[in-house]
């Protein structure tokens, strides 16, 4: 029994002296990529002082280890994430920390014997019974994010927002079976248009709810 009470004790002290320490690296998962984007996202940031922070994420799916598949695609897929980052806090001496960040980001997606739709290069619609796929973007986010904690916890959010732009591009090959199919009439239009055949610069939207972890 005292053996149990000095191991509760010290454990008690060492999350209060763990709490109140001065956290210098914060490691986030994204909320929303699992069931958004058929990924895991993993990502660490570090401070350097007290205006700049570095860090960056990976992602990481493959068909049938996320909670929904809400892909276009049937057979076997896997995507690759990678993203550095900087931060700067605009208000650093703040409990509610503000960060205005660039992002650089690439992604590369493939597929191997899938079946579906998909638009070619002149906007003509067509469904096919096989095909390997491989899609690629990368480019540039500027990002505003918002830490959410409480200084004695170890745990908090960080809702994050940007824009930027990126460059697409999307090719198949041994592909069977190909027909022209009727182009379809609901759901979002831009869902249809990621998988166009071809290259695409274009402007990229970015939202996420992060879990952190202070250490």
């Amino acid at each position: 029994m005292k053996k149990k009470l000095l191991l509760l004790a010290f454990f008690s002290f060492f999350t209060t002296i763990y709490a109140q320490s001065d956290y210098k690296s914060i490691l986030t998962v994204s909320a929303f990529t699992p069931f958004r984007d058929q990924r895991y996202n993993v990502g660490y940031m570090r401070k350097i002082n007290e205006r700049w922070w570095i860090g960056g994420e990976l992602g990481y799916g493959t068909d049938k280890i996320t909670p929904v598949n809400i892909g276009n695609f049937e057979g076997k897929n896997r995507i690759f994430e990678i993203k550095p980052e900087v931060f700067y806090s605009l208000a650093p001496q703040s409990r509610l920390k503000h960060f205005v960040s660039a992002e650089a980001f690439y992604l590369q997606q493939t597929g191997k014997d899938v079946s579906g739709t998909y638009y070619d290069e002149n906007d003509v619609y067509y469904s096919f019974s096989s095909a390997d796929y491989k899609r690629t973007k990368y480019g540039l986010n500027i990002n505003y994010s918002i830490l959410l904690h409480k200084e004695s916890s170890w745990f908090g959010f960080m809702p994050k927002i940007g824009f930027g732009i990126r460059q697409r591009n999307v090719s198949y090959t041994n592909m069977t079976g190909r027909e022209v199919d009727d182009a379809p009439r609901d759901g979002l239009p831009f869902d249809y248009q990621l998988n166009q055949q071809g290259s695409n610069l274009g402007f990229n939207f970015n939202v996420d709810m992060k879990i952190i972890f202070k250490f």
